[in-house]
């Protein structure tokens, strides 16, 4: 009998390529997805201050700020679905998920792919940009070489899991860390591996505007694309004008998020990139904070 569809198995593959088979199936989940703009002239010219340029601090750093002091405004939403209920997390850590091509000075890597990995940024609202920027930028810089600190021994476990486990093992894993609430760390798996939010950076890759979805492994409540900044028409006290506009799209746990936290989300997200100085750069006076109380927006990590 001839073959309803002419092609082969790929004999090579990246890791995350051989998790994302294994962890999604046919769409039966109640996602919901959100598109808004914001207008980056402040973001930009904030991000030609010196000292952020100096840090290669870009639009994705400010945006993956302002998603971790949105959450620590909305706790409600920093949350997942544990045994049908809503447990809401203390900490505000947000997962960035970066491309990380193959080290050019590796025998062999003209014939590698780039293989994609993330950082999660913990206690994230109490970081400055400068402080998030960094760090992306030292784990990117490890991951390229070979080093990494939070995925490398599930990673290279799950490498050599035939891919008919691959699912029920990923499955035994995300019921342990969220259903049990289990740490997992000394098996080599990272203590809520992408914490409450996703934030990925498709601009960078050319794309204008897309959807990033949700993974079920990760029990997180939201996800944030960053497109690229773009001029266009927009107006102002009843005039056309032209300014860069973020294109931003978001998905979303309908279970934990509805229509009106979501609108709710996005009312402070946007007020954030709107106006980054007046979020961060003015004086904050606060008192000592206990470690469930909610930071005040912007606050950078104490000593």
């Amino acid at each position: 009998m001839n073959s309803n569809v002419s092609g082969h198995f790929a004999s090579q593959v990246s890791s995350w390529r051989r998790l994302s088979t294994a962890t999604w199936r046919a769409p039966n989940d109640p996602t919901i997805y959100g598109t808004f703009s914001v207008d980056a002239t402040a973001a930009l010219e904030y991000l030609r201050r010196p000292d952020l340029r100096a840090r290669h601090v870009t639009i994705t750093h400010l945006a993956t700020k302002a998603v971790a002091d949105t959450l620590a405004l909305h706790p409600d939403c920093n949350a997942y679905i544990r045994h049908g209920r809503l447990f809401v997390r203390h900490d505000v850590d947000v997962f960035v998920l970066v491309a990380v091509p193959p080290d050019p000075t590796q025998e062999g890597s003209g014939d590698m792919k780039a293989d994609l990995t993330g950082v999660k940024i913990e206690k994230a609202n109490e970081k400055s940009v400068v402080e998030i920027a960094d760090e992306i930028a030292v784990r990117a810089a490890e991951v390229r070489h070979g080093v990494d600190r939070s995925f490398s021994r599930i990673k290279s476990t799950l490498d050599h899991v035939p891919p008919w486990l691959l699912k029920p093992a990923l499955g035994a894993i995300t019921f342990a860390q969220y259903e049990l609430n289990l740490d997992l760390s000394r098996f080599g798996v990272p203590r809520d591996s992408f914490g409450g939010a996703f934030v990925t950076a498709v601009g960078v890759l050319g794309i204008h505007r897309g959807f990033a979805p949700l993974i079920p492994m990760a029990r997180l409540a939201a996800n944030l694309a960053v497109g690229q900044i773009a001029d266009a028409a927009v107006v102002e006290n009843g005039k056309v004008v032209v300014r860069p506009m973020l294109p931003l799209a978001a998905t979303f746990d309908h279970r934990v998020i509805d229509g009106y936290q979501a609108g709710k989300l996005g009312e402070t997200f946007t007020g954030i990139l709107r106006d980054p100085s007046k979020h961060w750069d003015e004086p904050k006076h606060e008192r000592r904070r206990t470690s469930h109380e909610r930071p005040a927006i912007g606050s950078p990590r104490q000593p």
